[in-house]
């Protein structure tokens, strides 16, 4: 039944939503759309080598954490912005290995009321409490992913001792069994599959924001090969809106993916599957434009 779902939505998103998301975008019609999911990932670290991630290829780097200064900044203006979308206190690490995420996260919760704090972890660092824990302190909706059995049997357990109701706010997910991975915008070679000819909807919903304040066009840039803005500098509307993205998403749009080498290389079919949200929320974010234009 699952896979009968996940088929249909895949369907719809590639039939159906996304051309229209064309059709709107080279009208100019969504010239004004922001983002509705913000990645912020604060540091560099992370408990595992999975070999279909960045930290699996085993390259040299510094673990980078974010300025406490530039996160607030970013949560105080997506306030401003009334922000009802998704907000992921992570991207391409572990997001329990930042000792300020509680604070963080209690931050983001008391600014943004009506934005939906997702995280995806691999539950290494999770001890029994830890998830009434961040429930509390206003995380709406965690993925739990088990890498192998006894990260299996321990999530499990973690996840069992959950009530009724704080299960619903936790997807467990079996990847032991896993082996099929995306390429990472064909940066992971081992998964790389021919690179796609066709308009890429990333640069339309997402924003990723890097431990170094700097905002880049996708989350599988893990050698900051398009850099798009600094928030060290910029606001995010100016990032948002700068010349550099807008012309970017335009070239993306129009399939154009040899507009840079990361894009050149890349598998992704184009349609991005957004985390789960309530369907109020979904709809709250229509009134999200027109705050835009009102700035």
């Amino acid at each position: 039944m699952i896979r009968v779902r996940v088929f249909i939505r895949d369907l719809y998103l590639k039939s159906i939503f996304n051309p229209c998301q064309v059709f709107r975008r080279n009208r100019g019609w969504a010239d004004k759309d922001i983002f509705h999911h913000i990645k912020i990932q604060t540091n560099y670290q992370c408990t595992r080598q999975c070999s279909f991630c960045y930290y699996g290829m085993k390259v040299p780097h510094d673990n980078i954490v974010m300025d406490e200064k530039i996160y607030y900044k970013i949560i105080d203006q997506l306030k401003d912005l009334s922000y009802h979308g998704i907000v992921s206190l992570y991207e391409c690490n572990e997001p329990l290995t930042d000792k300020r995420f509680p604070v963080f996260l209690s931050y983001a919760r008391k600014q943004l009321p009506y934005a939906q704090l997702f995280i995806t972890t691999n539950g290494d660092l999770l001890k029994p409490g830890d998830i009434e824990m961040l429930l509390d302190k206003g995380l709406d909706y965690m993925y739990l992913n088990s890498y192998d059995k006894s990260a299996y049997a321990r999530n499990m357990d973690l996840f069992s001792a959950l009530n009724k109701k704080l299960r619903k706010k936790i997807t467990h997910i079996d990847r032991t069994y896993q082996t099929s991975w995306t390429s990472r915008a064909g940066n992971i070679k081992q998964f790389h599959k021919k690179a796609i000819s066709a308009p890429c909807d990333m640069v339309y919903t997402v924003f990723y924001i890097k431990p170094d304040g700097k905002a880049y066009s996708c989350i599988n840039d893990f050698f900051s090969v398009n850099e798009m803005a600094d928030l060290n500098k910029q606001s995010l509307l100016e990032a948002w809106f700068s010349d550099s993205f807008k012309k970017f998403r335009k070239e993306l749009n129009r399939g154009n993916r040899g507009c840079s080498p990361l894009c050149s290389k890349c598998d992704y079919a184009g349609y991005t599957n957004l985390p789960k949200i309530s369907f109020y929320k979904r709809i709250a974010r229509y009134g999200q434009r027109q705050h835009i234009k009102n700035k």
